[in-house]
């Protein structure tokens, strides 16, 4: 047994079936050492975690209990079966108690469980521990060397040494049982991966491309431990035409592609494939796998298990890939890239998405389609990717303060009414409300997300122009100035939840610079549009009809984009009962 002196100590350990990993802390920084699967007569294996006999000979220790990914109110702590801390209660710090000159455990050792509940994302599990007081010993074992980082197919040579009284001698393998645990492969996505193996002699053999520690038990005791990293291979070129054949093999084509090929068109409204698809996500749960953000995390799993993989992994060789967004979080998809480079320039962007089957295009290409770019500012990928670290990227998405709306806007929509509106072609759109505050294109580059309870975002046609999508509170006045920065033709609509009605506005010429002006009421439906010249539109009112089969969007839970093509279904079943 190893014991560390230091301001602090902490353990990560995992339960018995590697849920989860918990981080057990002695912050007084007392000799600690720990032995995973320490067998107790009668009663099992637990986690020994022993401490050194406190000078002032107290039996108890000041522990801090973590469970990584876990809400502290999704687990428990019992001492032989009484509770310590419930699951309704927030403390995570605690003063334990631990046996000290127990030769048998099993009649006076101290015994812990950390149970986490059913709720928690991984489902329910235990984690048994047991806390010793041991005095240190005179001898000092460690493992050379302490950490190896090797490429797979190689092996390493490790021993198990001792020290007395700074004299060192090495342990002959036949006394130590060396133990592989903790395997963990360097992608999220593969599970129950055995990184390596070791023989009896600590030769460790790498079997896959990740993590594990090395144990070596003496006497019935982990005596010392060791990380290893198995990397993949630097002498295999990349071959980065190799990757995209094996995407376009393995990701799957969407439902558009596959009834096309067999004959069967779809009723498209003009809408892309991507679009389409999307519409009809909200309408049919079987769509919903093939929208960006389903097929943003498609690819995401391809290239992790692909980094993984021995036989593989060569491909991707210096290169980098994470998730990244555009058209202000509108659309998402994944980027490759050479690893020190500025990806925004030199990476091919995977997106299945547009035409529903696997493409790949220059950056550069995609940029001109879904302008603004960005590092997917989602919160469950920010940090997580070298794509999704730059702070600059954050303060590209301030909208996303609103982005917390995205998941209340049902709510908000169902409880006070909304004005969601749409534009489309070359303009951009600046909306202020009664208080000056203001929701859209400032500039050429520049948006603003200033009105509270709103949202806005932006895709692009494919044709230069922008298609617009807004939503704001019924409880105003709004004055929305639309201005054109090509010469063309654009529309304009917006349907109040409250009446069901939609004032449209029609198709209206403009040229590059021009301003068109509506002043939007949520009491009155029949304010005019003010064109370029003067001249005034008076919207037509109608009540679109919605099919049966559309599903609330409060039911059906819609993240991101696809909750503003459930407002669009409206604009889509209007146009086409016109046409």
């Amino acid at each position: 047994m190893t014991f560390v002196a230091s301001a602090a100590t902490t353990f990560d350990v995992q339960d018995p079936e590697g849920k989860y990993t918990f981080k057990i802390t002695f912050p007084n920084g007392e000799g600690i050492g720990y032995e995973p699967g320490y067998h107790v007569e009668n009663r099992g294996d637990y986690v020994k975690i022993s401490i050194e006999e406190p000078w002032d000979h107290q039996n108890s220790v000041d522990v801090k209990i973590e469970v990584e990914g876990v809400d502290i109110k999704e687990w428990e702590l019992f001492e032989k079966g009484f509770p310590i801390k419930r699951n309704y209660e927030t403390n995570d710090e605690f003063t334990l108690h631990f046996s000290s000159g127990c030769t048998q455990l099993k009649y006076c050792g101290v015994f812990y469980t950390v149970h986490l509940l059913s709720k928690a994302p991984k489902g329910s599990a235990n984690l048994p521990f047991i806390l010793v007081a041991e005095t240190d010993e005179t001898d000092d074992f460690f493992i050379t060397p302490t950490y190896q980082e090797i490429e797979y197919g190689k092996t390493i040579d490790f021993t198990l040494k001792k020290e007395r009284n700074g004299i060192y001698s090495e342990i002959d393998h036949n006394e130590v049982k060396w133990i592989v645990g903790q395997s963990k492969s360097l992608s999220e996505f593969r599970d129950n991966v055995i990184i390596g193996t070791i023989d009896r002699d600590g030769v460790f053999t790498s079997q896959e491309i990740g993590t594990c520690t090395l144990f070596a038990r003496m006497d019935g005791e982990i005596k010392d431990q060791a990380e290893v990293i198995v990397t993949c291979p630097s002498d295999k070129k990349a071959d980065l035409q190799e990757v995209i054949r094996l995407y376009q093999l393995r990701i799957s084509e969407g439902p558009y592609q596959k009834d096309l090929k067999a004959g069967n068109e779809w009723t498209t409204f003009g809408l892309g494939p991507g679009s389409i698809t999307n519409l009809y996500s909200n309408l049919d749960d079987e769509y919903g796998d093939f929208t960006c953000g389903s097929y943003q995390y498609k690819v995401l799993v391809f290239l992790s298990k692909m980094q993984s993989t021995p036989g593989e992994c060569h491909l991707l060789n210096g290169y980098d890939f994470g998730p990244i967004e555009g058209s202000y979080s509108g659309h998402h998809a994944t980027v490759v890239y050479p690893i020190g480079t500025d990806w925004k320039k030199t990476g091919m962007v995977f997106d299945p998405w547009p035409q529903q089957k696997p493409e790949v295009m220059p950056i550069s290409e995609w940029e001109k389609t879904f302008s603004p770019i960005a590092g997917d500012t989602s919160p469950g990928y920010r940090y997580e990717y070298n794509t999704t670290k730059d702070p600059n990227d954050y303060q590209y998405a301030a909208w996303t303060v609103a982005s917390d709306l995205v998941s209340e806007t049902g709510d908000l929509i169902g409880d006070m009414g909304a004005l969601v509106g749409f534009g489309q072609c070359p303009v951009n759109i600046l909306i202020t409300d009664s208080n000056g505050r203001q929701l859209g294109t400032i500039d050429d580059s520049n948006m603003v997300f200033e009105i509270p309870d709103a949202f806005i975002t932006r895709m692009g046609d494919g044709e230069g122009g922008y298609s617009w999508y807004f939503i704001l509170p019924n409880t105003g006045e709004y004055d929305v100035d639309i201005t054109a920065f090509d010469d063309g033709d654009f529309e304009f609509f917006v349907m109040n939840t409250n009446t069901e009605q939609l004032q449209n506005y029609g198709e209206q010429a403009i040229k590059n610079g021009e301003v068109a002006e509506v002043e939007l009421s949520s009491q009155d439906p029949t304010t005019p549009m003010t064109l370029p010249d003067g001249s005034e539109v008076i919207p037509i009112l109608e009540e679109p009809v919605i099919p049966e089969s559309t599903v609330p969007t409060e039911e059906k839970g819609l993240p991101g984009f696809e909750l503003w093509m459930t407002a669009f279904v409206i604009f889509v079943v209007m146009l086409f009962r016109r046409s």
